[in-house]
């Protein structure tokens, strides 16, 4: 994922409020925006879709554009087969990290906590 692309996504969807604003439209802490911003972390799936709908894209969209993959290219996907295809266009590390980021959001649908791995 392009960090700086992504903070200046985000810039761009804040436009004039403040990052303690933004961060509260987008339900966050400010200093979770302020690492987005500045590069130093990356957002959750929930939270890169909130960034989506804040900038009037699709999580698709927003995720083809910080990947470098081209939007014409990612079919509307229907069954985890299209998302598997899309997955499969990233770099391993992004698909692994798409892996720990769909077994993260499992774990907070069911109600499950993990721990970070050693």
């Amino acid at each position: 994922m392009d960090r700086k692309k992504l903070a200046a996504i985000i810039r761009e969807a804040r436009g004039d409020r403040s990052q303690g604003r933004f961060a509260r439209d987008l339900g966050v802490n400010p200093g979770t925006l302020r690492n987005w911003e500045l590069g130093d972390s990356e957002p959750s799936l929930d939270n890169l879709k909130a960034i989506a709908d804040a900038t009037g894209r699709n999580l698709l969209q927003l995720i083809a554009e910080l990947t470098g993959v081209g939007i014409e290219a990612l079919p509307e996907p229907r069954v985890a087969e299209d998302v598997m295809a899309i997955a499969f266009k990233l770099e391993k590390v992004e698909q692994f990290r798409l892996v720990q980021l769909l077994i993260a959001q499992m774990a907070i649908h069911a109600g499950v906590e993990i721990g970070e791995a050693d």
